[in-house]
């Protein structure tokens, strides 16, 4: 006789593009194998934003939509997403409830709290405790976020690090309720993708003599675009045929093409828009760039060391822990002056090894054995079940 399956409930705030919607979605697949059955909810993104769905189709996952669930606060659109939240879980009667970023966690945890369910769990994906709301906002979400804490049963933190500081901001009655458990990717595709096929740079009218500098996000204000497109006239000037690709999209778009075009960078800087599949560009891309000023465990920057593409970010949130203290990857200031001269040596530094200072085979591997989506299925599976 077949085992009954377990099943979760995951809820996640939106199925924007980004790391949260690809964790979610191969962590459901994966825990298949461990007899757990899933139903993803998400909230809807907003338009700029891109989503995933196709992405939860494409590997068999069920999802449903709650349309207003989205990334702002509005007391009468969270009161509808909570009741429709309460009347799925009533409907799906699942085992476990698991949440994952804020807005699902507050209203995820407190619907499943509201229905009795057995265990409730959440994954933090970093955390918005600064660098994204006022100080006020900040203050009560850290409250609303402590409260809640006390009727979770584990709170999965993706590095040692970052549990550190959940641990300081939530303060549980036991430590040992927060968990590290790496993030988990399908990195297959990275790791076999090989490096400068040059298909992605021909499309955007680039050739091999252009040095292809890229940083890949929403374009929102905790991603700080603007503290690199300021620091490219220096640059152009340094390496004239240096060209700025930005991918991604985001309410802030149309501000950071007017600074380009107030800084006549037009024929350095492309917006590039959200691309689904980013092997190519990554395979194509001479450094990656991440200038947030906050971050917790960036997927670009693991995609990106999958696939052999050198990268550089600023050092915050949990980016030094993920670049192990810059030996897989260049630390950046926030400072603009010295972010500007830290880039710049590190560009001068890929450009006189003829750009061959890519991550090696081996940290390809390294990265793809420590971030895969396999190994993050056995310990969640092993977390439900109570072993760790």
């Amino acid at each position: 006789m077949n085992k009954k399956k377990i099943k979760i409930l995951r809820i996640i705030s939106r199925m924007n593009v980004g790391g949260p919607s690809k964790h979610v979605v191969n962590l459901a697949k994966s825990l298949e194998e461990y007899g757990f059955e899933t139903l993803l909810i998400s909230g809807q993104p907003e338009e700029k934003e891109g989503n995933m769905f196709e992405l939860a189709d494409q590997k068999g996952i069920k999802l449903k939509t709650v349309r207003f669930m989205g990334r702002s606060i509005s007391p009468i659109k969270d009161l509808i997403s909570l009741i429709l939240l309460i009347k799925e879980i009533k409907s799906f009667s699942p085992d476990i409830v698991h949440t994952h970023t804020t807005k699902a966690g507050i209203l995820g945890r407190l619907a499943a709290l509201i229905c009795n369910v057995p265990s409730i769990y959440h994954t933090y994906h970093g955390h918005v405790f600064k660098g994204y709301f006022s100080k006020f906002t900040s203050t009560l979400i850290v409250a609303i976020e402590r409260f809640f804490s006390s009727f979770t049963r584990n709170i999965i933190a993706l590095t040692p690090n970052l549990k550190n500081e959940l641990n300081l901001i939530l303060r549980p009655k036991s430590p040992e309720k927060i968990k590290t458990i790496p993030l988990g990717l399908d990195l297959k595709t990275n790791l076999s993708t090989p490096r400068q096929i040059n298909s992605w740079r021909t499309s955007m009218g680039l050739s091999k003599k252009n040095f292809l500098l890229g940083i890949i996000g929403r374009l929102v204000p905790v991603k700080n675009h603007l503290l690199l497109i300021n620091s490219i006239p220096k640059l152009v000037k340094e390496f004239p045929n240096i060209h700025l690709m930005i991918i991604g999209d985001g309410e802030l778009r149309n501000n950071l093409e007017k600074q380009t075009q107030k800084l006549n960078l037009e024929k350095h800087i492309h917006f590039c828009g959200n691309i689904r599949n980013l092997e190519k560009v990554y395979s194509d891309l001479d450094l990656l760039v991440l200038c947030s000023k906050n971050e917790g465990t960036p997927v670009v920057l693991i995609e990106a060391l999958a696939s052999g593409c050198p990268v550089a970010s600023t050092n915050v949130g949990g980016i030094e822990e993920l670049l192990e203290n810059g030996k897989l990857g260049r630390l950046l200031s926030s400072d603009p002056k010295l972010f500007c001269d830290n880039l710049s040596n590190a560009i001068l530094d890929i450009k006189e090894k003829n750009f061959k200072e890519t991550p090696t085979k081996e940290t390809r591997n390294y990265i793809c054995e420590k971030y895969s989506v396999e190994k993050l299925a056995e310990n969640i599976a092993k977390l439900y079940r109570g072993k760790i």
